[in-house]
């Protein structure tokens, strides 16, 4: 077998080596209290100025925060001093399952309390930064008093609620969805996102169960009734930065993001893209996160939250 000659490497390439050169990523595993293993990418500038925790959304898993390559947000706020752990939520990634079938709630109670206390142990404010799942896990996290973050930003995040979605029409083609997705994994015992094209993690019935009954039965709780997640979001009192997408348009629609962040009772500010930096249309659902097209916002997103969570 014969080897042609190297290509030469375009100037994406090399801005895309020279970034991961500059901070190099590093694999991590953390011990959840229930002995899960979870999976980590960690990059840790000299002097790190705070902690940024990226939590992924559903149908994802940490690699997302690397995407578009070269222009991933893990690499540029590391860039910029801070330290970034991403992570792997069980049952996604690389991370390991567990026994538990209450997945939500062990997202909520476990996972995002251990990456969140490993980071705290260096001594740094720690950002937690969670997009759709990962922001509204983040706040269920904060809101019942497992977390402990100094800020938060949350990207297209909210919950499937009536009182969030003020038209009917629009509430009921989200309750009929859910019902769709309630059956479809109560008979195959997960969401096939890979085989539909929807991402890169099938969602196990656990990991979806919580947020489901949300739009169905109208009450935000956990799978054994002990935590009311919907009366924990407004005991938020942290500083919430949300970013929303007006290229969202079913998932996370601004005004239902917004109605949903305005809840918490601390100092918040939320920003609606209404399209991107370069003159391109507003990102999708996943976009907001994956594509570079509203870095901008991500960059006021991140300045708001390191004050604030310095001046606390």
């Amino acid at each position: 077998m014969g080897y042609g000659p190297r290509k030469s490497p375009t100037p994406r390439d090399s801005e895309a080596e020279r970034r991961s050169e500059a901070c190099p990523p590093f694999d991590l595993e953390l011990r959840c209290p229930d002995g899960v293993a979870l999976r980590a990418t960690v990059r840790e500038p000299e002097a790190p100025r705070a902690t940024i925790v990226f939590a992924h959304a559903m149908f994802a898993r940490r690699s997302a925060w690397e995407r578009p390559r070269g222009e991933g947000l893990a690499a540029r706020y590391a860039e910029r001093g801070y330290r970034t752990i991403s992570f792997d939520f069980r049952a996604h990634g690389e991370s390991e399952r567990g026994p538990s079938q209450a997945l939500y709630d062990a997202f909520v109670r476990l996972d995002l309390p251990t990456v969140v206390a490993c980071a705290k142990d260096r001594g740094d404010k720690v950002i937690v930064v969670g997009h759709s799942l990962g922001g509204h896990v983040a706040l269920a996290s904060q809101g019942t008093g497992r977390l402990g973050a100094d800020a938060l930003v949350v990207a297209g995040a909210n919950v499937w609620h009536e009182p969030f979605e003020p038209s009917r029409v629009r509430f009921a083609s989200l309750v009929g969805a859910a019902r769709i997705l309630e059956t479809l994994v109560r008979t195959t015992g997960k969401f096939p996102a890979r085989a539909l094209r929807m991402g890169s993690d099938d969602a196990p019935r656990g990991a979806l169960s919580v947020f489901l009954r949300t739009a169905t039965a109208g009450t935000w709780k956990s799978d054994d009734g002990e935590d009311d997640y919907m009366a924990a979001l407004t005991r938020v009192d942290a500083p919430v930065f949300a970013i929303l997408s007006r290229g969202d348009r079913f998932i996370c629609r601004p005004d239902c993001g917004e109605r949903f962040v305005a809840r918490t009772r601390g100092p918040k500010e939320i920003v609606v893209v209404e399209g991107g930096d370069h003159g391109e249309p507003a990102p999708d659902h996943m976009g907001i996160v994956t594509s570079s097209a509203c870095r901008a916002t991500w960059d006021r997103a991140i300045a708001w939250a390191d004050e604030r969570a310095r001046a606390t």
